[in-house]
């Protein structure tokens, strides 16, 4: 499911909309310096691994997230370190909306080159077994 610059493939057609409230939020490092955020995500459906982006780019839109918050976000579902995990494109809280990624699922943010999760940033895999 790699595309040619290391980041996920996104595929725009088969993208969803999923609510819910947010379980945990994990910030993963990389030996960079770089951290990605991720979300435990809990729908309807049950949780959800939610790869969003890197935390910088997240504080320089003014955005932040914690444990309870409740969300709308729109991504594709990928199997990424053994698990389901979703890769988010935009999200809304509290009537405020973040875009991480073009229509066609371009990174608003300048992606690292290679092993990227979906997050943005190159780290280890997350043994994290949200979902499989």
């Amino acid at each position: 499911m790699l595309a040619q610059s290391g980041s996920l493939a996104y595929e725009p057609s088969a993208e969803l909309t999923v609510s819910g409230t947010i379980v945990h939020v994990v910030s993963v490092a990389a030996a960079d310096g770089t951290v990605g955020v991720h979300l435990d995500f809990k729908t309807l459906d049950g949780m959800l691994n939610v790869h969003v982006a890197p935390a910088l780019f997240i504080g320089q839109e003014n955005f932040w997230f914690f444990a309870d918050d409740q969300l709308e976000i729109v991504g594709v579902k990928a199997f990424v370190d053994g698990n389901t995990s979703f890769i988010a494109r935009s999200l809304k809280k509290d009537g405020k909306t973040l875009t991480l990624r073009a229509p066609d699922g371009k990174p608003a943010w300048k992606p690292a080159t290679e092993g990227t999760d979906g997050c943005g940033v190159t780290h280890a895999p997350l043994p994290r077994g949200t979902e499989r």
